[in-house]
């Protein structure tokens, strides 16, 4: 595939963004009814929901803001700049370019945050699980500041390096944190199942939970890979790609969280038809039924014994 023009690759990144951030919308919205609305919910929420909702909220905020950036840019530079819509939007020095830089490092940084809070949750608040991903998301944080103070140098030897070296290296280390915290995540709750799989019937929530983490991110994951080997093979393809990652992070964030709560809906409506053979407990989680032989033995004063059984669940 050839290469494309700069200008052409901005169009559709703005197609693209604007598909993204009403998903996200629609998304964000959802998740709000179903955490709030006192049809499924009952009485306060704990503090882990309101800090989820606060994340989802900031998220959202970052995507309008950069979409509302990135529509002034296509207005400004396709319409209004004497000088065209490539020389518009190459120059590096402006406020609107720079502030852009400053909003995708910010949604990159917070997406991050967020599914290590989770896996901090996730493994019983064990600082040591997250020790690794704190490290890779405080390298990601101080290449993307090099980043954005080298696109203010545009032509100098230090712009040429950045451009060379930290931009492939932050779009790595993107990468590998956000498959390091899927798959952390994902070899707890595994753990857990296994753990229990004993005491409960069919296969359980734990299962479905893995497969909703790792289909939610699945979007995420490959639009960072794909925008890792494109910057890599210094193509334009990745300005068409690098748009909609902003919108795609509050995606994957709001989708685990509106999934995994139409799932407790579901399994809280079946408990009321459950049947004999399963117990519900906390957790909704149908659990089996433990049959326990008791022994007795009875010996009066004349030396006879005898023997009954019991029987209970």
């Amino acid at each position: 595939m050839g290469q494309i023009s700069f200008e052409k690759a901005y169009i559709i990144s703005q197609y693209f963004e604007a598909l993204a951030y009403g998903l996200f919308l629609c998304l964000f919205g959802v998740t709000l009814y179903l955490y709030f609305h006192p049809t499924y919910n009952r009485g306060k929420q704990d503090n882990h929901t309101l800090i989820m909702i606060g994340f989802s909220t900031i998220l959202f905020f970052v995507a309008t803001c950069h979409l509302t950036i990135d529509f002034y840019r296509l207005l400004h530079g396709y319409v209004d700049s004497p000088s065209g819509p490539a020389v518009y939007l190459r120059n590096f020095k402006t406020w609107h370019m720079i502030f852009k830089n400053i909003l995708f490092g910010i949604q990159q940084a917070l997406g991050s945050v967020v599914a290590m809070y989770r896996t901090w949750v996730l493994w019983s608040y064990n600082w040591k699980i997250i020790a690794l991903p704190t490290i890779l998301l405080a390298i990601n944080i101080v290449a993307g500041c090099l980043i954005c103070a080298a696109h203010t140098k545009v032509g100098s030897t230090f712009d040429v390096i950045v451009s060379n070296s930290l931009i492939p290296t932050y779009y790595s280390v993107a990468f590998i944190l956000s498959v390091m915290t899927v798959g952390l995540m994902s070899y707890r709750i595994w753990i857990i199942h296994q753990n229990s799989s004993n005491y409960y019937v069919g296969e359980g929530r734990l299962l479905s939970i893995i497969w909703i983490l790792i289909e939610s991110a699945a979007l995420q994951i490959i639009t960072e890979f794909i925008l890792l080997v494109s910057a890599c093979a210094f193509s334009n393809y990745q300005h068409v790609v690098l748009e909609w990652v902003t919108p795609i992070v509050g995606i994957t964030f709001n989708s685990v969280a509106v999934r995994v709560k139409l799932q407790s809906l579901r399994e809280a409506g079946t408990q009321t038809h459950s049947t004999n053979n399963q117990v519900q407990t906390i957790g909704s989680m149908p659990l089996r039924r433990i049959n326990i032989n008791v022994t007795k033995e009875i010996e009066n004063d004349l030396g006879d014994s005898k023997r009954t059984s019991e029987s209970s669940v």
